[in-house]
C-alpha cells in the first residue's frame, strides 16, 4: 500500500473531522486516537468533537501572553529558540503540558494533525520539522 492509501485511510479513520494529512504516518494522528487528549477533551463535556474545539487549547496553547510567559520559563531551564518559531516551539510543548502533564525528559509524542495544523495556521512559517522521535539518527 503506498503512502497516499495509507493517508486516505487515516483520514477515513478520523473521527473529530478536523484530521489534516502530515508527511509522515506516525504524524498523522487524530485527537481521538490518544486517551490522554481525549480526557482533556471530554472535560468540556460530550459536545466537543475535537480538542482545539475546547476552550482550554486557545488559551493554553494559542495565547500569545500566555505562550510568552511559558517560553520565559522554558528559557530558564533550556537555551533559546530562535526567531518566530519559538511560539510554535511553546504552543507543542503547552500542549503537552495541558493534555499529559508531564511525559519525562526526551520523551516524546506525536501530536495529533489537527493540533499541529492549528498551532501552524496561527504561528506560519515556510519552515516545518515535524515530530522529531529521540530515537531517530
Amino acid at each position: 500500500m503506498d503512502f497516499i492509501s495509507v493517508l486516505h485511510g487515516l483520514h477515513e479513520r478520523c473521527s473529530c473531522g478536523r484530521f489534516v494529512p502530515m508527511p509522515t504516518v506516525e504524524e498523522s494522528v487524530c485527537c481521538r486516537e490518544q486517551p490522554k487528549v481525549c480526557a482533556r477533551r471530554e472535560e468540556e463535556g460530550t459536545d466537543i468533537h475535537c480538542a482545539t474545539e475546547h476552550a482550554g487549547f486557545q488559551t493554553v496553547c494559542l495565547n500569545e501572553h500566555v505562550l510568552r510567559t511559558a517560553h520565559f520559563h522554558y528559557q530558564q531551564d533550556y537555551a533559546d529558540v530562535e526567531g518566530m518559531k519559538w511560539k510554535r516551539y511553546t504552543a507543542y510543548r503547552q500542549f503537552v503540558r495541558w493534555c499529559y502533564e508531564y511525559l519525562g525528559r526526551r520523551v516524546r509524542v506525536p501530536l495529533p494533525s489537527c493540533v499541529v495544523s492549528s498551532i501552524r495556521r496561527t504561528f506560519p512559517s515556510t519552515d516545518y520539522r515535524g515530530f522529531q522521535d529521540t530515537n531517530s539518527p
